[in-house]
């Protein structure tokens, strides 16, 4: 092999490495779907009250639909924010010795 063959091929390999890597970023980018308050629920397997709590504590990413003070507000939660919001959950809680 020349060096000029040896230099294409290196070429060639650093363009299907770095295309690779977009392609597998791409693959791992999770698809939002909005839940219910229901849905929520069973996705995280927590009782209505606790989600509940949980809103009304400000302590979990929701947004709320319908007129502000409203008696009964209808809750949408983002799956994406869902995941986050349980992974900085688990961090909080494991301490590394």
């Amino acid at each position: 092999m020349t060096a000029v063959e040896k230099a294409i091929a290196d070429m060639v390999a650093a363009q299907v490495a770095e295309a690779e890597r977009r392609i597998l970023e791409r693959l791992s980018i999770p698809e939002d779907k909005n839940l219910t308050f229901s849905e929520a629920c069973e996705y995280l397997r927590i009782s209505d009250y606790t989600l509940r709590q949980l809103c009304r504590e400000k302590r979990i990413p929701h947004r709320v639909i319908g007129s502000e003070g409203s008696r009964k507000p209808k809750y949408l939660f983002s799956t994406v924010s869902l995941d986050r919001w349980v992974r900085e959950q688990e961090a909080r809680n494991y301490k590394r010795s």
